[in-house]
């Protein structure tokens, strides 16, 4: 059995557009003066993504404050919707992998909030395995999180094809054996027969 690993975030998913951008940044009632927004946005996210940190303590890092109640569940809500646009082309061809035989499955850094609202997605109904990194305890390019994953599908190295949009992540995921491949367009997905066909040729 072969599975098809895709990332979720600018893979499955597009990269939030900027009316989410703005209205994550107005919930936030940001200070530039405090210096650039995504950059701090940025710079405890794995740690939240692990679980490390509660949404309350990622944003109290983040704001310099700890939000009001109402104000948080702006926060979360603002930044979940960002994460929630399909890649459409992408995942159609997720789906025609799957018609030709791959099983699908994510394997996505994201904090609880977005996870959940992630599982909600109907839209990702043909992928059957979901891993994210707030239940692993481990985030990409961590080998915690490959192995996790191949122990859960039950998976070696080999019978594993990944996707995902960053060289470390890619290149964690390769140290370990598996298929590992830079995510660049739908078409990558079109073209797995042919990788589908030498695996199974390796593991005969």
């Amino acid at each position: 059995m072969t599975w098809l690993l895709c990332d979720y975030g600018e893979v499955l998913c597009v990269a939030p557009p900027a009316s989410d951008r703005a209205a994550l940044t107005r919930a936030a009632a940001w200070n530039p003066a405090r210096g650039d927004f995504w950059q701090a946005y940025w710079a405890d996210r794995p740690a939240y993504d692990r679980a490390d940190l509660s949404v309350e303590e990622y944003w109290t890092r983040l704001l310099g404050s700890t939000p009001p109640a109402a104000q948080l569940d702006e926060l979360i809500a603002a930044d979940t919707a960002g994460w929630l646009h399909p890649n459409r082309p992408v995942m159609a061809a997720a789906e025609r992998a799957g018609h030709r035989g791959l099983r699908l499955a994510i394997l996505s850094n994201a904090p609880v909030e977005v996870a959940d609202r992630i599982d909600e997605a109907p839209w990702l109904a043909a992928f059957s395995r979901r891993f994210f990194s707030c239940r692993l305890k481990a985030v990409k390019p961590e080998t915690a999180a490959y192995r996790a994953v191949l122990d859960a599908l039950g998976a070696e190295p080999g019978e594993v094809i990944f996707f995902d949009d960053r060289p470390a992540n890619v290149a964690g995921a390769a140290a370990l054996g598996i298929d590992a491949r830079l995510f660049r367009s739908a078409t990558q997905l079109d073209q797995l027969q042919r990788s589908r066909d030498e695996l199974s040729e390796r593991h005969g």
